[in-house]
């Protein structure tokens, strides 16, 4: 499909050598840059705000697969000829060319996207779920039995806690002391259960 494309564009022979001053929108021309490399296109006129140092090509019709305009600075020209212009008989020819080209870029199949799922972290084979586990209620044990030892009985109980709640819904300000005790009840309890617990005769 492109060596098609390609001879039907080879078929439109070049007209003559021509100064970049000398162009105008609609000619048809070929740009070798000082690289080597050549670019074909036709001239369209700049926007009212282009840079005056650059060419802007229409390249619709030269390249298969490309639709739309190039901007290409004056300075990396190293020579520039005119083409012929496309008659209505090639401009057709090569309608037809992108037409089919268009269309079995859409018939072939699109690459999938691949998915990569991470694997989930491996447990620690030197780790035992059981020995973390107990860790983990020996830490917490130990917390409550701090926190009970800070708040012993009797001073500190059930009905304190319930006297200092009902102190909060009269609008009064518990002290700091209190409310850390409300706050960390649940803990408290299980601090004081464990150490009934050390306390009572086997």
């Amino acid at each position: 499909m492109m060596l098609t494309l390609a001879l039907a564009l080879s078929a439109v022979a070049p007209a003559s050598a021509k100064a970049q001053d000398d162009l105008a929108p609609g000619d048809r021309v070929e740009i070798t840059f000082r690289s080597g490399a050549t670019l074909g296109g036709t001239i369209v006129a700049p926007p009212p705000k282009a840079d005056p140092g650059s060419l802007i090509l229409d390249v619709t019709w030269e390249y298969p697969g490309l639709n739309g305009t190039m901007t290409v600075p004056k300075k990396d020209i190293q020579s520039l000829r005119k083409l012929r212009g496309l008659d209505p008989d090639t401009k057709r020819k090569l309608e037809e060319i992108k037409k089919r080209m268009a269309e079995e870029n859409a018939q072939a199949p699109k690459p999938q996207p691949v998915v990569v799922t991470p694997e989930p972290p491996k447990p620690d084979p030197a780790v035992d779920p059981k020995d973390d586990k107990a860790k983990k209620e020996a830490e917490e044990l130990k917390k409550a039995l701090e926190f009970y030892a800070k708040f012993p009985s009797p001073g500190w109980s059930e009905e304190r806690r319930n006297a200092i709640r009902l102190k909060k819904f009269r609008g009064q300000v518990p002290t700091p002391t209190e409310a850390e005790f409300v706050a960390g009840f649940e803990l408290w309890e299980k601090g004081r259960a464990a150490s009934e617990k050390k306390t009572t005769p086997q």
